[in-house]
């Protein structure tokens, strides 16, 4: 297979799982991605939604309404193109169909964006199952984890705040913009809360 086709998939099948939860689906226990961030996604590599990607031609279907369905037929597109995508969704929001759904169109949407973006690649891990394994989570929250931006406070740092010429302005400096050791830490809060009664 040509790396080239699949340049997309690879720059967006890995996801961040600060951006999904579990939940319960008829029974079924699934990963679900915030649809919000999958906009994100899409607007990082597509360009404005609406305008370079997203959908056309919506067309919600009504005829199986008495069997409780509604389905959406649209056409999705993206730069490189375009595929028409197809689904459907309950209207009763509980199984014993007394109550109606007033979300249910949104939900279908959003619903079926998450399953055209999933054609091209977006956040394939999920559905190929990933996600139900642990250490590959793990590892994913690893890779998205937000780096760090604390410099880290050197021996030579620690002992001018800790000696006589450190002034309390130094140590709060040190405290919140630096990343010490828990020891350190202990040190330079005693000795914040001697110059504080000073």
């Amino acid at each position: 297979m040509s790396k080239e086709n699949l340049e997309l998939w690879n720059k967006v099948e890995k996801t961040n799982p600060k951006y999904t939860k579990k939940a319960n689906v008829k029974g079924n226990n699934i990963t679900s991605i915030a649809p919000q961030f999958q906009i994100m996604n899409a607007t990082e590599h597509f360009g404005v939604y609406g305008q370079s990607w997203g959908f056309k031609s919506l067309d919600f279907d009504y005829s199986l309404k008495d069997e409780g369905l509604v389905s959406l037929k649209a056409v999705f597109f993206f730069p490189k193109g375009q595929f028409e995508i197809i689904n459907s969704i309950s209207i009763w929001r509980d199984n014993a169909k007394t109550k109606i759904d007033d979300n249910f169109a949104k939900k279908l949407e959003t619903d079926a964006l998450t399953k055209a973006l999933s054609k091209l690649g977006f956040n394939a891990d999920i559905f190929m199952g990933k996600f139900d394994d642990v250490r590959y989570v793990e590892e994913m929250k690893k890779e998205f984890a937000e780096p760090i931006k604390k410099k880290v406070l050197t021996e030579k740092q620690f002992d001018v705040l800790c000696s006589d010429k450190a002034t309390l302005k130094h140590v709060i400096t040190a405290l919140n913009e630096y990343q010490m050791s828990e020891d350190q830490r202990k040190v330079l809060m005693l000795k914040k809360a001697d110059l504080e009664k000073a």
